[in-house]
């Protein structure tokens, strides 16, 4: 149900009234984001930041009237700002998402939506705490037709009782060279981008996009996504937390500076199904000869494979295949709920709750794959049981001054 708040600002506004919004991150989603935005008619770019000065002159050339800004506090502080997009490292996700609830802002972030299960339980607390807000998770494959149709399907039985899930990325990620560390170029606040994450030096292969694969501030391919994958698995079925996670792997075949695993194999255990996450870094050969991302569902009645290009459902038993159904647009989509939640016209699609479903099982792979061991999970106290060494990798703490208590 919408909250009384939500609904008055719904009658205080015209639908066609533009939300502002501020883009913190620049070098890659948050530009992409800020474009769908515009594109969509429902916002307008007001602010653009990054602690990179070359990052942020790049952003939306051409776009008049943007105030531009190293220090996302300052767009916080902005009251022609109704909404950020963060689009930052995963380690600040959950620090910049709190921060933005307290200061009145409604938030897009981006996936996997924490850095870990304890960041994803304190994004979840500070939205409950600001129930007025909207958090939207830019899981954005939930908004596209054709999945959404996929998931009507498969609501509908038409797969019967589906028994097995396989969610995977299969692709060839160029070698990270192994560099020395530097001094950070002169354009970069090189300790505004470390926030709370543990102090390292400055290094070329750490940062911009390659912060993805460094234990410290990244969750891997896993974070990138098997947070699309496994989200579509969990949306489609309706599924809360597994039980169980075991997960191998390790870097295999490409020896560089990347920290996570070129090759993971994750079971989930749920009650009478599996959940399958295969990753290999390093191939264009995937399941079934196909490389790329997709989530496949088994059931009684046959199988469904899905990716961003369409689904087609693979009856048992015959050899030829149903009639494909194409794929869809996903990220303009997927901003207008954002904005017909943020006025209480719908809910949002991608709610912190889903996106921290998601990012915990995420976590599991990861937590499971570097122990080497399956790991209990109790979904209802959203704990690792029976094992203090994995509990104990479910947070970590904050370098100072950074405190994410200070906003629940």
């Amino acid at each position: 149900m919408l909250s009384t708040a939500a609904m008055a600002m719904a009658a205080q506004a015209a639908p066609n009234d533009k939300v502002g919004v501020g883009i913190i991150g620049c070098r890659n989603r948050g530009p992409q984001v800020a474009e769908a935005m515009l594109k969509s008619g429902q916002f307008e770019v007001r602010a653009v930041c990054d602690c990179d000065d070359a990052m942020s002159e790049k952003a939306l050339k051409g776009v008049d009237g943007l105030a531009r800004v190293k220090d996302f506090r300052r767009v916080l502080e902005m009251k022609e700002v109704d909404a950020v997009v963060v689009a930052t490292p995963d380690h600040w996700h959950a620090l910049m998402t709190a921060m933005a609830l307290s200061a009145g802002k409604h938030v897009y972030c981006e996936k996997p939506a924490s850095y870990n299960i304890n960041d994803g339980k304190a994004m979840v607390a500070a939205q409950e705490k600001h129930a007025d807000l909207t958090v939207q998770v830019g899981t954005q494959q939930r908004s596209g037709p054709h999945f959404k149709e996929a998931k009507a399907f498969l609501e509908s039985g038409g797969l019967g009782k589906v028994a097995f899930c396989r969610a995977c990325i299969v692709h060839e990620r160029e070698a990270l060279p192994i560099v020395p560390d530097t001094e950070p170029p002169k354009t970069m606040d090189y300790d505004l981008w470390l926030g709370p994450a543990p102090y390292r030096p400055y290094n070329p292969s750490r940062v911009h996009y390659n912060w993805h694969f460094m234990r410290s501030t990244g969750t891997g391919e896993v974070g990138n996504w098997a947070a699309h994958w496994i989200d579509i698995v969990l949306w489609s079925l309706n599924l809360g937390y597994p039980t169980s996670a075991m997960g191998l792997g390790g870097s295999y075949v490409v020896k560089d500076a990347k920290e996570w695993p070129d090759t993971q194999t994750v079971l989930f255990e749920y009650p009478e199904m599996t959940l399958l996450w295969e990753q290999r870094l390093w191939s264009t050969f995937g399941v079934n000869g196909n490389g790329g991302c997709h989530a496949e569902f088994s059931g009684e009645k046959g199988s469904l494979v899905i990716t961003r290009k369409g689904w087609t459902f693979f009856p048992r038993g015959e050899k030829s295949k149903g009639e494909p159904h194409p794929g869809s647009e996903l990220e303009i989509e997927h901003v207008k709920n954002f904005a017909e939640a943020i006025r209480g016209q719908a809910r949002p699609i991608a709610p912190i709750q889903e996106g921290h479903k998601t990012a915990t099982l995420c976590h599991l792979a990861n937590i499971s794959s570097t122990l080497g061991r399956r790991i209990a999970f109790d979904g209802e106290k959203q704990m690792i049981t029976s094992d203090a060494e994995a509990a104990a990798m479910m947070g970590r703490p904050y370098r100072a001054p950074w405190k994410i208590e200070d906003y629940l």
